[in-house]
């Protein structure tokens, strides 16, 4: 079908993109130069420097897109190509791993444009965005929705799931309003503000993706079809972004000694969960072919 074929060309599109934005966010990278600088605020900020292509972020930021870098490259791309595979031979699992790893894509990639400083890669970036939105929106419309029940086994952690989304969405929701209630009540700006003008990921996390935990645990907790969808694909990009975090999080600490063991620790012990839960939904997807 012509989605079909849109779908598995994006794809092809994302694997380049991702492989373009990788090795050019590790290979350019010269270790920085880092720097103060004071901000509008008035608040004195360490900067990454150096000449290479996250020159203009705060060390830690540009620290944790290496990080995310090396995850995309490392763990993100294989499962890509997994995914374009089981896809082009109309598995199920196929979709679900395509769809998880466009949303991840979509996701990432819109926090990257909206609160990293502009640099060589904001083309690609903006593409990569582009490519996860809709390439999303085109492998989910191709999966059926009505019959999806019946095309897992019984064994699916159902409640478990459910349970874990709207828990994250609980932590979540916690944790970045108290980044910016903080802010409110000590009348200084965030700690977490660094050079930047505005709290992008907070806005983003406390717009999009607490409202889809606690939307996709409830409809999963019910049973309905849509629960199924939201559950196995966030519950991928979970483990990705995690995953990604957990990488950025150990070079903060182990090289530049910038991050405690217990924030290592948090992060590694999430992408885990993440993890189990990822294996275990995909695992429990029927691994059928499905009619044309």
């Amino acid at each position: 079908m012509n989605h079909e074929k849109s779908a598995l060309a994006l794809s092809v599109l994302a694997v380049l993109l991702v492989l373009t934005t990788g090795v050019a966010g590790i290979v350019f990278d010269d270790g920085g130069r880092p720097y103060s600088w004071d901000t509008l605020r008035g608040e004195s900020v360490e900067m990454y420097g150096g000449d290479g292509i996250y020159r203009h972020d705060s060390f830690r930021k540009a620290v944790v897109v290496r990080g995310f870098d090396l995850a995309n490259l490392t763990v993100g791309l294989p499962l890509l190509i997994t995914g374009i595979f089981l896809y082009r031979r109309g598995r199920l699992r196929g979709k679900f791993l395509l769809a998880a790893t466009f949303a991840y894509l979509a996701y990432n990639y819109l926090i990257a444009l909206m609160g990293n400083s502009f640099n060589e890669m904001f083309l690609v970036w903006t593409a990569l965005f582009s490519v996860g939105l809709f390439g999303l929106v085109l492998v989910v419309a191709g999966i059926d929705r009505v019959s999806l029940p019946q095309r897992v086994e019984a064994t699916f952690p159902r409640r478990s799931l459910a349970i874990y989304l709207i828990l994250l969405a609980t932590f979540l929701l916690v944790q970045y309003l108290v980044w910016v209630l903080s802010a409110y009540l000590s009348g200084s700006p965030p700690r977490t503000l660094g050079p930047y003008t505005t709290l992008e990921l907070p806005a983003l996390e406390l717009a999009i993706m607490v409202p889809l935990h606690l939307v996709g645990g409830v409809l999963l907790w019910r049973g309905r079809p849509a629960g199924y969808v939201f559950g196995i694909i966030l519950v991928f990009a979970a483990f990705m972004t995690f995953l990604s975090l957990t990488f950025a999080v150990g070079m903060l600490h182990f090289l530049y000694g910038k991050s405690s063991v217990f924030e290592v620790g948090l992060v590694a012990t999430l992408a885990t969960i993440a993890a189990v839960f990822s294996v275990w939904s995909f695992r429990r997807v029927k691994n059928v072919r499905l009619a044309a």
